[in-house]
């Protein structure tokens, strides 16, 4: 693990993952109006000026090529980030993070404190952490704190240039940065992914309003919030399923692409997916492979290979025009007959406001070749639409879930008769429980039925199903 500071082509691959933390940890127990504040403050449009300016310093912590978690700090010393990539919290990643902020302070900015924000209920924590209150409780506009800082050791501060040679004696301190995150966190009851509801805000305040220096809460992700057990999201929450024994491997794959010849454009791909080794039939092989390639790079291919006509139009009207996609799988299901992976796709389509989160799967018999869709697997009858639709409804917690659909729309839509444009994708996935069945959605940004769900899947498991199955042989693969 190293900490560094992030350079300009890095800057959207680390927003990605602050607005991820934030809108799992911090946004639930704030009111919108400080959350519309903090998303306002990480516009990538925003914050790369003052970036280019020297007026804010980002920190990226990494494993490899991994980046593991991000952090920020002002020339003044403020706290602006401090965010942890959900599968490296609790192992130190921010404490290094912070780590490397106190001695750019100390020894770059030569500030004398660093300064954050904390919620009351965090105070006592922090108190014992050696942070001191500055103040009693504040509260302004959406946002009560209490300010607190950290001061810079003597030893961290480089020593100043005298008019006659002196000695400059300073004491060896050391300092144990441990820190808080929330305490507490709330578990979202729709489908899976944080970043499926992520507080789509019409209009945007002047961050400066809120307190000028970031949110107060949970800059330090989870990090050290001592919980036994951690809520998963998104495709990480799919309990998969394994035959022992296979004749083959799995093994990954990855794109990866910052084209450094676009001037205007920011550009940047990281796509993974899996590929097989080791199958007997070597053409068969191949085919599978090359599908599954096909299916992760989909939306590079639409956003940036061929480009859709209203993804060239944003580009041309963006100041910053934004095209990136990053992709990540899961292996749900997997014997020496039948293979299913999800991707979750997570896009920049032409701007930083055309951020969508997609999921899209394959299932496929490895013996045939065979690639199985909604269509194939269950008769879309009335019965299964009513059936399915609560499931939908269950899942987002939203009774106006396609609430813009009728039933015929709907099986039209499940079937990819008619997805509206694309708006409507279908999707299934088999994993350890059974089978999930849904939508990925992809609305214009306009369309009033958005609801901010990037994709969302109704479960079924054995029975719940059973009724409505087709004769497809499909279902003799599933164990």
């Amino acid at each position: 693990m190293f900490v560094r500071t992030i350079s300009e082509n890095e800057i959207l691959p680390a927003l990605h993952l602050v607005w991820e933390v934030y809108v799992s940890d911090a946004a639930p127990l704030l009111k919108p109006e400080a959350v519309a504040g903090f998303q306002q403050l990480i516009r990538y449009e925003n914050i790369v000026p003052r970036i280019r300016g020297g007026e804010i310093t980002l920190f990226g912590a990494y494993e490899g090529r991994e980046l593991c978690g991000v952090s920020g700090i002002d020339r003044r010393g403020n706290i602006l980030l401090l965010y942890i990539r959900k599968n490296w919290q609790r192992r130190g990643v921010g404490r290094q993070l912070m780590q490397a902020m106190y001695q750019y302070c100390g020894q770059v900015l030569v500030v004398t404190r660093m300064m954050m924000r904390v919620f009351p209920s965090a105070a006592t924590a922090m108190n014992h952490l050696g942070l001191c209150d500055t103040a009693p409780v504040q509260t302004v506009g959406p946002e009560v704190f209490i300010p607190m800082e950290l001061m810079i050791a003597p030893g961290a501060m480089p020593p100043r240039r005298e008019k006659k040679k002196t000695a400059v004696i300073a004491g060896a301190v050391v300092l144990v940065l441990a820190f808080l995150g929330l305490l507490a966190k709330m578990v979202y009851n729709e489908a899976r992914d944080v970043f499926q509801n992520p507080y789509p805000f019409d209009s945007f305040g002047d961050y400066g309003d809120y307190g000028g220096y970031g949110d107060y809460g949970d800059w330090f992700g989870d990090d050290y919030f001592d919980e036994e057990t951690e809520s998963l999201s998104g495709i990480d929450a799919i309990p998969e399923y394994e035959e022992k024994g296979l004749p083959f491997v799995i093994k990954e794959e990855n794109y990866l692409d910052t084209p450094d010849d676009k001037k205007t454009t920011y550009v940047d791909f990281e796509i993974s997916y899996p590929q097989i080794e080791g199958l007997k039939d070597g053409a068969m092989q191949e085919k599978i492979n090359e599908e599954l390639r096909i299916c992760a790079m989909e939306t590079v291919d639409r956003i940036y290979e061929n480009p859709d006509p209203e993804v060239k139009e944003r580009v041309l009207g963006e100041e910053y025009p934004v095209i990136a996609d990053y992709v990540k799988y899961k292996v749900t299901y997997l014997t020496e007959e039948y293979l299913c992976v999800v991707f979750e796709d997570y896009s920049y389509e032409g701007s930083e406001e055309a951020y969508y989160v997609g999921l899209r799967a394959r299932n496929v018999n490895l013996k045939d070749g065979t690639a199985y869709e909604v269509k194939d697997i269950v008769d879309l009858k009335d019965d299964f639409v009513e059936e399915w639709l609560e499931g939908m409804k269950s899942e987002s917690d939203s009774e106006e879930i396609l609430s813009e659909l009728d039933g015929t729309q709907m099986r039209k839509a499940l079937s990819g008769e008619d997805t509206k444009d694309g708006t409507y994708l279908p999707v299934f996935f088999a994993d350890k429980e059974g089978v999930e069945i849904g939508f990925s959605f992809h609305y214009d940004k306009n369309d009033e039925d958005d609801l901010g769900y990037g994709w969302v899947t109704a479960p079924f498991d054995e029975e719940e199903i059973g009724e409505f199955q087709s004769e497809n042989p499909f279902w003799d693969l599933i164990k």
